[in-house]
């Protein structure tokens, strides 16, 4: 009986060391699933640039990864640039697909509510 207690306790040390020095399957999903939100907000911000007249003086906050109410992956947020006299126009909010033809700026889209609505919340 005596035996059977030791490799009982044994297995449970050992399940407990294996489960303590292996990340689960969970968090390498997590951290996955983390990079590609993290690579997604990155193309919407680089898109975003690309609608903008100074692409260079971006300044960007508020940024985050969503997927509205159709689920489809868009970055949101807000963005700050200058404009043609080389003054900020102040923060609006933007929508990316990732692409520029996919981005739109809220001074560009008229009823960019319902976009927002529809995407970032």
């Amino acid at each position: 009986m005596e035996t059977g207690i030791s490799i009982l306790g044994f297995l449970f040390f050992a399940v407990v060391a294996w489960v303590s020095l292996n990340p689960s399957e969970n968090k390498q999903e997590e951290r996955s699933l983390d990079n590609k939100k993290l690579t997604w907000v990155s193309a919407g911000k680089i898109a975003t640039k690309a609608k903008l007249k100074d692409s260079s003086s971006a300044e960007f906050r508020n940024v985050y990864f969503n997927r509205g109410s159709d689920n489809i992956p868009m970055t949101c947020g807000e963005v700050n640039s200058k404009n043609s006299f080389g003054s900020y126009t102040g923060y609006q909010r933007f929508v990316s697909a990732g692409k520029s033809e996919l981005t739109f700026l809220e001074e560009q889209v008229p009823d960019f509510n319902t976009v927002w609505n529809r995407f970032c919340k």
